[in-house]
């Protein structure tokens, strides 16, 4: 028997404010209000790929080598666009341009789970001064 939780309640974050709709374990879907100029620390998923829906605004999700956190690849999302990075890619997103964005988790991997803690941080977010 699959779980279900609604959230209600909205987190502040460094770089905005999210809300977790629904969550189970096949799939959990947040809503991101998110500010220009801030970004998400460097994280990882180990179970759960992480998909970007920009409806309004704009993001770039960045990816990175785990062992040195040297920028790989940096994909800019515009509003009506996705992009999805897989589960134990180390990532962040950037906000370009203040808007609104849709995440969807699912698990990617045999006996995986999108639980909101399959999170490992490698830094802090804040301010986007680079």
């Amino acid at each position: 028997e699959t779980q279900m939780i609604v959230h209600q309640v909205v987190e502040d974050k460094c770089w905005g404010k999210v809300a977790h709709l629904f969550n189970a374990d096949h799939c959990a879907v947040s809503y991101l209000e998110v500010n220009a100029y801030f970004r998400s620390s460097r994280h990882r998923h180990d179970w759960r790929a992480n998909q970007f829906s920009v409806v309004t605004g704009r993001i770039a999700v960045e990816e990175f080598d785990e062992a040195s956190l040297t920028l790989k690849k940096s994909t800019v999302v515009d509003p009506g666009q996705s992009y999805t990075v897989p589960s134990g890619v180390v990532h962040r997103f950037r906000v370009l341009k203040s808007g609104v964005v849709i995440e969807v988790y699912w698990p990617d991997v045999p006996g995986g789970a999108a639980l909101l803690d399959d999170i490992t941080r490698f830094d802090v977010g804040g301010n986007d001064d680079s």
